[in-house]
């Protein structure tokens, strides 16, 4: 019997932002998916510092945290327990909830892979165009 496996999306989603000097530029920030829906709260984001050291360590990581960085803000008192399985597998587990997802490691560093040549593009892109962008994580 084979385990079915959780379906892993990111994407990088980008914005104009502006100053209060009116200058223009763009921010991206990650959106993560699982199963088609996100596992976090509409105004929560993202640690990015958190997400990276997760893909290759077990332990508890806040990978989602309130849009003004403390997680415990936005109801994260605890982390994702992240541990790596057997056959190149990830298993999440929101210690909050006790939700859990199992999803193939290659599914997120190549889209990590994918957002990285987006924000080159973009970087280039937006240069032209004389706009700064800030990328994603900022």
């Amino acid at each position: 019997m084979t385990e079915e496996l959780d379906t892993f999306y990111l994407e990088l989603i980008v914005l104009a932002c502006e100053t209060s000097q009116n200058d223009v530029y763009m921010h991206g920030y990650l959106e993560i998916r699982l199963n088609n829906k996100k596992p976090y709260a509409e105004g929560d984001i993202i640690d990015i510092s958190e997400f990276y050291e997760s893909i290759d360590a077990d332990g508890e990581f806040k990978i989602f945290s309130c849009c003004c960085g403390i997680p415990e803000c936005s109801g994260w008192i605890r982390g994702i327990q992240v541990v790596h399985l057997e056959n190149n597998r990830i298993k999440w587990t929101n210690l909050n909830s006790g939700q859990s997802w199992t999803f193939q490691k290659h599914l997120l560093v190549d889209a990590l892979q994918q957002v990285d040549e987006e924000v080159e593009n973009f970087k280039k892109f937006f240069t032209q165009k004389d706009i700064e962008y800030v990328g994603y994580g900022s």
